[in-house]
């Protein structure tokens, strides 16, 4: 029993969960959850942008980041909290799932409770993600409203996620795939 036992759905979520793992990643990391441009006195163009753990402003051929801090114990700061928390969960569950199926394609490919705790764990991951941009998209206001590219990879992580689970559920019962 090995990679070459297994079904061609296993396979498929295989290459689904790191591009999902990835996508997640670029998601969180990056300082794209909210975009915004504005006319300055003079006429110039000032972009703003920030994401779960900086904040940057562009001002003509300057840009500086900075990062988000933990400021004390505002409401502000415990959705943000909040978000970041269910961001990084989200990357660990879909980081297990990763690591379970690789442990079922290439070692334990008679256990199929492996193969279920994968899709159970990508379920999860997408669940925190689908938290944790709800939560943001919930509590923003201002120029936090103005979703940008990372934001909408948190979305695309969470559908992802929710894919690979169903087509692992779909496998295992047989409804799917083969071999």
């Amino acid at each position: 029993m090995g990679f070459g036992d297994t079904s061609m759905v296993c396979k498929i979520m295989l290459i689904l969960l790191i591009l999902c793992f990835i996508i997640a990643l670029i998601g969180s990391a990056t300082p794209f959850w909210w975009y915004l441009k504005v006319d300055n006195i003079i006429g110039e163009k000032n972009t703003f942008y920030g994401g779960l753990w900086e904040s940057c402003i562009e001002t003509g051929f300057t840009k500086s980041c900075e990062n988000i801090k933990d400021y004390g114990h505002s409401a502000f700061l415990d959705w943000f909290r909040a978000v970041r928390a269910l961001s990084i969960m989200s990357l660990l569950y879909f980081l297990a799932a990763l690591v379970a199926i690789i442990v079922f394609m290439f070692f334990m490919s008679e256990r199929k409770a492996v193969y279920q705790f994968a899709a159970f764990l990508s379920f999860v991951g997408a669940f925190c993600a689908l938290i944790a941009f709800a939560v943001y998209a919930r509590h923003s206001s201002g120029d936090l409203k103005e979703y940008s590219a990372s934001f909408a990879l948190t979305i695309i992580s969470f559908i992802l996620g929710l894919m690979i689970s169903v087509l692992g559920i779909l496998d295992n019962l047989g409804v799917v795939g083969g071999k």
